[in-house]
């Protein structure tokens, strides 16, 4: 398939899908900060503050995998603005949940559709990017995941702290209304990919049987499954075990977010260079080390904090950059959109087991309020790891 973009269009293209993937994870991260205070507010357990997070992630596994039947018979251009103007809507409907249920609800129709904006992304890049240059567009996306860290998560944060829980959910959903009128006229039609002769259902069957394609899933899947595990309460723990304020942590996503913009394109040429399976054994390796010290702390200065959790976004970014440049050379280009959206869709079932998952190990001590077992979390995302490395190695990709 002919890649259809000058490299200056390509890069716009890159940093516009970067832009509109920012805002799809400042709407997913939100929970994160603001855990204790829906808790507070909703007078929720941990476990219902799970459901939460899970909301949002099983509904995009179901909406993905269902797209995954027809994403391939449909323009890209086309799937990914219809999705994310739906998100646009959800979004701005969870800035009026006055209640858990109505939350509940929102989360999950945020997700039907948030969820699809990953694999469609990722897609998109595969499409007019060729594999040699890959790891550094993968890089490039995922500065979207830096600058919500450096941006939008404190400045929402300050904006809860200065109005009400609700406003930034309104802003994102605004920023999102706005970016479909660009996104319209500087995305282009993507066709190429169309077989209006191939059957859907056989395509999905050929790939769910495929071995090699199921290594390619099932890796996907737990690698992202151990990471959300324990990030999924690490705001919560701080706050609760640690004595943090509200207001600390947000430099937590402040120095994260820009560690993980300053070296996502470094990782990127670093992963194009080394190649993608070396590299992703050697960040996931680095990436265990803050991930047992922070779920092992009992007492930490903010600085020190901040320190752990910088090399901690580091390694964690840097290591799903590599897992995902590396599968998206699993599929044959005929695969490929179908192949992305049905990881794209484990990937969110991956997310809400994780919540639920470490839920149900964590619990809150009735009398001090601190979080217990955080450290079990720590262990099982580490073991998970591992047997992500054994599956890596197992993982064949065709060069473009």
């Amino acid at each position: 398939m002919p890649y259809l973009c000058s490299v200056k269009n390509e890069k716009l293209i890159l940093y516009l899908i970067t832009f509109m993937w920012f805002c799809a994870i400042v709407d997913f991260l939100l929970m994160l900060p603001l855990g204790t205070a829906f808790m507070k507010l909703y007078k929720i357990s941990p476990q219902q503050y799970s459901m939460l997070i899970a909301a949002f992630s099983l509904a995009g596994f179901l909406s993905s995998f269902t797209a995954s039947f027809y994403v391939d018979k449909l323009d890209r251009k086309v799937v990914y603005i219809a999705a994310f103007a739906m998100f646009a809507v959800g979004t701005t409907l969870c800035s009026f949940a006055n209640t858990f249920e109505l939350m509940l609800f929102s989360r999950f129709f945020t997700g039907l559709f948030g969820g699809l904006l990953g694999g469609v992304s990722t897609a998109i890049i595969s499409d007019i990017v060729p594999y040699e240059r890959r790891g550094k567009a993968m890089g490039i996306l995922n500065l979207g995941f830096g600058v919500a860290s450096i941006v939008g998560i404190p400045f929402s944060i300050f904006i809860y702290k200065h109005s009400d829980i609700f406003w930034p959910f309104r802003l994102v959903g605004i920023l999102s209304f706005i970016t479909l009128i660009p996104a319209y006229y500087i995305l282009p039609n993507l066709t190429g990919h169309i077989n209006k002769e191939t059957k859907t259902f056989s395509e999905i069957t050929e790939i769910l049987k495929n071995r090699n394609l199921q290594k390619a899933l099932l890796f996907a899947f737990l690698l992202v499954l151990g990471h959300f595990m324990f990030i999924s309460f690490i705001n919560p723990y701080l706050i609760d075990n640690l004595g943090f304020k509200e207001e600390d942590t947000m430099w937590m996503y402040i120095v994260g977010g820009i560690s993980v913009t300053l070296t996502s394109p470094r990782i990127g040429k670093f992963i194009d260079t080394l190649g993608k399976l070396k590299s992703f054994r050697i960040l996931i390796l680095l990436s265990f080390i803050p991930i047992l010290v922070i779920t092992h702390l009992q007492s930490a200065s903010i600085m020190l904090a901040l320190l752990i959790c910088a090399f901690m976004f580091i390694f964690n970014s840097g290591r799903m950059i590599a897992a995902m440049t590396l599968i998206t050379g699993a599929p044959t280009e005929e695969q490929r959109g179908k192949f992305l959206v049905i990881r794209s869709s484990l990937i969110e079932l991956s997310e809400g087991a994780a919540a639920i998952i470490g839920g149900m190990i964590i619990t809150q001590n009735a009398t001090t309020q601190r979080l217990e077992n955080y450290n079990i979390v720590g262990y099982v995302a580490v073991g998970i790891g591992i047997l992500c490395i054994y599956l890596a190695n197992r993982i064949e990709v065709n060069g473009e």
